[in-house]
């Protein structure tokens, strides 16, 4: 016989640590949550991008604009011409300000003005837009111009941004 009854025992084995697979429930209501949520960021983000689409196009075309006057010399009145097709595009057609759409001259700075909530198209370089294009003796300021055009696209921007996030609120 033996005389020490410890030597008859069996050895102590620890349990299987549980596997991480699968996931308690709690885990899988979370991950459920998440993909609910960026999904709906993901449908807000797509639709500020398809909304403010048409700003960002116009703000390329006057880049552009700016570019190629920066390389070649034309003329003040296509210039000017194109800024205001540029800005009629986008406002009548594209966000869909059908009042402005027979506008032209005194009525069509004041409206500019108010959209940019500044006077720079009644009383600064962006004037031209008006009817003083037509003058044989006008000058252009391009800079100033492209520059108030530029700081219009981006007020409008600013403004269709808020308008989206007051509108998925």
């Amino acid at each position: 016989m033996n005389a020490d009854p410890l030597d008859a025992l069996k050895d102590i084995y620890l349990p299987v640590e549980p596997h991480w697979w699968p996931p308690a429930p709690g885990w899988w209501i979370a991950a459920v949550l998440v993909l609910i949520g960026l999904c709906r960021l993901g449908r807000q983000w797509w639709g500020y991008r398809k909304a403010t689409r048409p700003i960002r196009e116009a703000k390329r075309i006057i880049d552009a604009l700016a570019e190629k006057d920066a390389s070649s010399s034309s003329s003040d009145v296509t210039v000017v011409n194109q800024c205001n097709e540029v800005l009629k595009r986008l406002l009548v057609v594209a966000l869909d300000m059908r009042t402005l759409g027979n506008q032209s001259g005194a009525q069509w700075l004041c409206a500019l003005d108010r959209l940019s909530n500044t006077c720079d198209f009644t009383q600064g370089p962006g004037s031209v837009l008006g009817e003083d294009r037509f003058k044989a003796d006008f000058s252009l300021d391009r800079k100033g111009l492209l520059a108030c055009v530029n700081d219009l696209l981006s007020n409008v921007h600013y403004r269709k941004s808020k308008m989206l996030i007051e509108e998925s609120v």
